[in-house]
């Protein structure tokens, strides 16, 4: 697994050790056992240098050119930036850079990422599995549950503070006991349902292709349609969206990928993609 680590900052003598350090900056001990060494992960530590005059549409290019090489990206931002990263929160493991009020470089760059690193690992382990998933991947804005918002809270502004990996064990599981079937069909297939309710069915259908061209579309649209709190995914894969009604019949207004409302007035079903394409 190639995972880059991206650090944008205005420190000056920050970029320059990372630069001269760059084969060094992964703590040894975050790749020594555990997931990590068992995803055979590979490293690539690359910079941009923060100034005022810095856009969120600036920072999500150079995003954009490191995510399409890449299984994984962790984006370490200043804390008094991170505001330029808000579109891409979703997408890529976000984090704060803190000040270093005077630390030495090396002991603050290894304080700062080997809890990062953790979490990251913990995530990215759940992330392969399969039914976790289609959890992981539920339409962040269209999939109505307290859970998720909660879920998708811990997964970006709030992934640093204490009991991470035993918080999203808890809301993993919390959504997984909305799985089961139809309870009005003779068929056993197993969908998340949601409190509208609706149901959703992850896969495995490659039929449908998200679209994320501007305009109408926006960055962000392209960035969610890969990449999900870090980890690159399949964006052919959509899940299917029906109603417990016999024929099926899809009804209300969807909050798409962008901000835009898609109403449904009677659909048979409903393609949605992760990003909230539909």
């Amino acid at each position: 697994m190639k995972v880059v680590i991206a650090i944008a900052t205005t420190d000056a003598a920050l970029r320059a050790y990372v630069s001269n350090k760059r084969d060094l900056i992964v703590p040894p001990e975050a790749t020594a056992k555990g997931y990590l060494r068992e995803a055979n992960a590979r490293f690539s530590v690359q910079i941009l240098a923060i100034d005022k005059a810095l856009t969120p549409a600036e920072l999500g290019k150079w995003l954009g050119r490191l995510a399409v090489t890449t299984d994984g990206l962790i984006l370490l931002i200043d804390q008094n930036y991170r505001h330029l990263a808000a579109d891409y929160e979703d997408a890529y493991f976000v984090a704060s850079l803190p000040e270093p009020h005077g630390k030495i470089i090396q002991n603050y760059i290894r304080s700062v990422l080997a809890p990062i690193l953790h979490h990251f690992s913990f995530y990215s382990q759940r992330f392969d599995n399969l039914n976790n998933q289609r959890i992981l991947l539920l339409p962040l804005d269209i999939f109505l549950a307290d859970d998720l918002q909660l879920l998708r809270a811990r997964m970006t502004h709030n992934k640093m503070q204490p009991s991470f990996s035993q918080h999203i064990d808890e809301l993993v599981a919390a959504l997984r006991q909305r799985a089961g079937p139809k309870t009005k069909t003779r068929y056993k297939t197993v969908y998340l349902k949601d409190d509208r309710p609706l149901y959703f069915r992850y896969g495995p259908e490659e039929h449908a292709v998200v679209e994320t061209t501007p305009p109408p579309h926006h960055a962000k649209c392209w960035h969610n349609s890969l990449f999900r709190f870090g980890r690159a995914y399949n964006p052919r894969r959509h899940h299917n969206v029906d109603d417990a009604s016999d024929p099926t019949s899809v009804h209300g207004d969807f909050t798409g990928c962008h901000g835009q409302v898609f109403t449904a007035n009677g659909d048979s079903h409903l393609n949605v993609f992760p990003n909230g394409y539909l």
